[in-house]
C-alpha cells in the first residue's frame, strides 16, 4: 500500500491549508516515463467511482484501481526545493538505480 511518511503529511496539509481546495482529494497518477522509469505526481481532483482512497492525517489521497500494483510499495516523501517545501512519489523502478542512456536530467 502507498506509504505517506510523516514529513509528507505535514507538507500535505500545510498545502491543503493554503489552498482552496480543502476536502478535495489529492490524485497521484502516472506522468510518464523517465530515464528512471515510471513518474507519478499529485494534483487535487475529483474521486471517481473505481477510485482507491486512503484516509491519511488531515486528507485523502486517490488514485486509479489500474495503479494499486505499481503503487503498493510506493512513498510519498517531502522534499526541499529552492522554491520551497514539496512531495514526491518515489517507486521501486524494478532495476537499479542508475541513470540510462539519455543526457536530459543533467
Amino acid at each position: 500500500m502507498l506509504t505517506v511518511t510523516p514529513g509528507a503529511v505535514k507538507t500535505i496539509n500545510a498545502i491543503v491549508e493554503d489552498s482552496k481546495k480543502q476536502g478535495e482529494p489529492i490524485r497521484v497518477f502516472f506522468a510518464g516515463f523517465s530515464c528512471s522509469g515510471p513518474a507519478y505526481m499529485m494534483a487535487f481532483d475529483k474521486k471517481k467511482e473505481d477510485d482507491v482512497e486512503l484516509d491519511v492525517d488531515g486528507f485523502k489521497i486517490i488514485y486509479e484501481k489500474d495503479l494499486e500494483d505499481e503503487l503498493k510499495e510506493a512513498i510519498v516523501d517531502s522534499v526541499d526545493t529552492p522554491e520551497g517545501p514539496g512531495v514526491v512519489v518515489r517507486v521501486k523502478s524494478g532495476g537499479d538505480s542508475a541513470c540510462g542512456s539519455c543526457a536530459g536530467c543533467h
